[in-house]
């Protein structure tokens, strides 16, 4: 029986896609090859922009007229706040919400067996239980969901529900079982991973931390996307082990403080480059991402500049730009939206040069030093500090394995233009 999959968004739902496809895998499923028709389809949604919600009308749409015949389910986070309006598009079998994406293997196995199958326990938010990577070889490994922050432009609360935390012994199972099924990378996924709780609701993100860092022996550890205020001595500390990657992910958002006041952000610009400079100054070659919301209500070019100013001050090394759009529901709305969509793609645009000039900085800062990378499937190497690339000569592909471990030589950079650019790698001997 063929499955296809079309996931979009988060790191989440590229697990939850995983978790997904491990139940119907053991009950004969195989993914369809992309020119391949097949019986069932997936989309995992996401609802984080309006551009968002087009492209998840788009790919339901091209996946109907693509596969005739074949059933089509949607779920995720747009799936969760707009379910009438994917109802109303021919030719969707069924939306199911986050709250509910668990239970869709179990749906589908059902409309094929023709009888009910029922899970072996309790449905949750982290019922994805020894979910091995597909199609990638680094692994997610979901550990918390929703958020109790209150950002006045942000629907994922309504789409993801407030904050819960996945078994403190659970996790720990997970991160054993990666391990020893060779899994090279792990990556921690949630909303706000900082916001970790333990069972008592004392905050366990660190705990958490230092007890899988006492399992690792051949996985290294990666989090996605941190939250400012998470960025303390504790997390940096922890972040010096040799098994932890020189990698954070802490979105900005804006570089104003009138901006980020009218976003309610918990910060402002003063103490974020109190917390990145402490990073730059405890982890050495540290890779630094963020995202940067342009466009929003009242931004004027000087605020804009403020943060394309505070982007190079503090070293970036990859920047995601976004053109900000209204949200239904959200505080923002009641702000309108008086910047011109031309003016935003304008400032967009400008941020994606930017990225691709501090993408090119960064990585020269990194020449002849030897980094630890993983072979991918499209192979290229992904390092722990997150520069990607190929080997120099590529007859020494012949030698390696997918998803293994190299110890590489960072000897060229390639820049190309608004995206990361591309290294050339050189294995050492």
């Amino acid at each position: 029986m063929k499955i296809k999959f079309h996931t979009l968004g988060c790191r989440l739902n590229f697990f939850e896609t995983d978790g997904l496809y491990s139940v119907l895998k053991d009950k004969g499923f195989s993914l369809a090859d992309t020119n391949e028709s097949a019986n069932y389809i997936v989309v995992n949604t996401c609802t984080v922009t309006n551009k968002a919600d087009v492209k998840n009308r788009n790919i339901i749409r091209n996946a109907i007229r693509s596969n005739p015949g074949a059933k089509v389910y949607v779920t995720g986070c747009y799936a969760e706040t707009d379910k009438q309006i994917i109802q109303a598009i021919p030719g969707v079998t069924g939306v199911y919400g986050n709250t509910e994406k668990s239970s869709l293997p179990y749906k589908i196995l059902e409309d094929w067996e023709g009888r009910p199958s029922e899970p072996t326990g309790t449905l949750d938010r982290f019922s994805y239980s020894d979910v091995l990577p597909e199609g990638h070889t680094r692994a997610y490994l979901k550990i918390q969901d929703g958020c109790n922050r209150k950002c006045s432009y942000c629907k994922i609360p309504s789409a993801r529900g407030l904050g819960v935390s996945r078994n403190y012994s659970d996790v720990l199972d997970q991160v054993r079982f990666l391990q020893d099924h060779g899994i090279g990378e792990i990556q921690l996924t949630g909303v706000n991973l900082g916001w970790y709780r333990l069972e008592n609701g004392e905050k366990g993100f660190l705990n958490l931390l230092e007890d899988i860092l006492k399992i690792l022996e051949y996985s290294r550890l990666r989090i996605s996307s941190i939250e400012p205020p998470d960025v303390g001595p504790g997390l940096l500390d922890l972040m010096t082990h040799p098994r932890f990657t020189k990698f954070i992910h802490i979105p900005l958002q804006s570089g104003s403080r009138e901006v980020l006041k009218a976003m309610r952000r918990t910060y402002h610009p003063d103490s974020f480059r109190l917390r990145v400079a402490k990073a730059h100054e405890m982890l050495p070659g540290l890779f630094l991402g963020t995202d940067v919301i342009t466009g929003f209500p009242n931004e004027t070019e000087k605020e804009f500049q403020e943060s394309k100013d505070l982007l190079v001050e503090l070293g970036f090394a990859k920047i995601h730009a976004f053109p900000y759009s209204v949200r239904k529901g959200t505080f923002a709305e009641t702000l309108g939206d008086p910047i011109p969509g031309d003016e935003k793609k304008r400032r967009v645009l400008d941020l994606m040069d930017l990225s691709s000039r501090l993408n090119e900085t960064y990585a020269k800062t990194q020449m002849g030093t030897v980094q630890e990378a993983i072979l991918e499937n499209d192979g290229k190497l992904v390092t722990g500090n997150y520069l990607k690339g190929k080997l120099a000569d590529s007859d020494n592909y012949r030698y390696l394995t997918t998803g293994q471990f190299l110890d590489v030589v960072v000897s060229d950079y390639q820049r190309i233009p608004g995206k990361e650019g591309e290294v050339t790698f050189q294995l050492t001997r």
